[in-house]
Formats: C-alpha cells, structure tokens, sequence
C-alpha cells in the first residue's frame, strides 16, 4: 500500500499535464479567443514546471532521469502538435493587386535544403489584412481572387483558405509521455529489491555460520 501513491502519481502526473497542456495551448491558439503569444507561453512553461516539480516530490528515490527528460520531451510535443492543430479562425476575400513579384533562395553545401522560389502577391483584402501574402507557388495573376485565411490578433502567418487544415497529432507526445510513466512505475516497482536480496544474502549466511 505504501507505493500506492507513487504508482498513481506515475500514471497521472504525464497524463494530466498532457491534458491540461494540450487544452491551454488549444485555447491559447485557437483564434478568436486566445490569449497574446507571450502569456500563453508563460502558461504553458507554468504547467510544465508544475508537473516537473510534481514529478520530482514524487519520485525523487526512484524516477530516474531518463524519465523526467521523457516527460519534458512529452510536454514539449504536445505544445508543437497542439499548436499545428490550431485552425486559423477568420477568411477574407482578397484581390492581387498589381504583378507577382518573384525571388529566388538558393542554399549552398551538402545536405543544405533545396533551393526556393517565392512568390509575393500584393493583395487588397476587405478588412485591409493581409496587405502581402508570399507562397512558394503563384496564387494568383493580377486582378485574381483569392481567399486567405488568418488570426485576427495578428498571432499566426496567413494561409490560404484552402490549406487552413489542423495537422496536429497527439500520437508522438502520448507515446513519450507513456514512455515516461512507464519508466517510473517500473523504477517504483524496483524501489527495495535490493534491500531485500541484501537482507535475503545476509541472513543465509548468518543460518550457514550458526550451523
């Protein structure tokens, strides 16, 4: 019974922190009703703190390191894939103005990136935002519609409508997180063994020498 606690804390200390995570970084970034960039990265560096911390009172005697970097790993990802899964909340119709204004970005060394073409389209969109929208593709000619999507506060680059998908997945943070818990039960689990094979060992020789 006296690991019971432990064990709990184990399984729900990454699973609720992932949660709780997930949704602040969801609601920080999902437009209209997220929070500024900055306040919603000090929540999110609280949140993982506290699970650090929780993580630390719990298993100090037998988490172990690779755990707790499991768990930062696992916290991590579930920021990025939370953030990747925001959809952008607002489209506007806008018109490119004038004509697409081309650059090349050459890279240079191996196993350098390769090279890339961007298109930069003026635009007049109502509302007056986006005034630019730069792809690697041409969106559009002088005189074309074109819908784009954004975050009204300014948070996230615009999309066009058309790409505006989450591409968020929870897979990756669930599975270090798993890691992490699974880690800890087994390092609980292991807490004691070896008192116990030292007392088993000491106490057969203590039988062998009084017989």
């Amino acid at each position: 019974m006296r690991k019971a606690v432990p064990y709990a804390g184990a399984l729900l200390v990454p699973a609720v922190a992932g949660t709780l995570l997930w949704r602040w970084a969801d609601r920080s970034l999902r437009s209209p009703h997220g929070l500024p960039t900055v306040l919603a990265l000090v929540g999110g560096l609280a949140l993982t703190a506290v699970a650090l911390l929780a993580h630390n009172a719990l298993f100090r005697e037998g988490g172990g390191i690779a755990a707790v970097v499991l768990l930062l790993a696992g916290l991590t990802a579930v920021w990025v894939e939370a953030r990747d899964s925001a959809v952008l909340g607002a489209v506007t119709d806008c018109v490119v103005v004038g004509e697409v204004r081309v650059t090349h970005h050459p890279t240079f060394g191996e196993g350098a990136p390769a090279p890339k073409t961007l298109y930069h389209h003026t635009l007049d969109c109502v509302g007056g935002y986006p005034a630019e929208f730069s792809a690697e593709e041409r969106i559009a000619g002088p005189g074309g519609a074109v819908r784009i999507a954004y975050d009204p506060d300014r948070r996230m680059d615009p999309v066009l409508a058309r790409d505006n998908e989450s591409h968020g997945s929870p897979v990756i943070p669930t599975s270090l997180l798993v890691l992490s818990a699974a880690l800890s039960v087994t390092a609980i689990a292991r807490e004691g063994q070896g008192e116990g094979d030292g007392e088993g060992r000491g106490e057969g020789r203590r039988k062998g020498l009084s017989s």
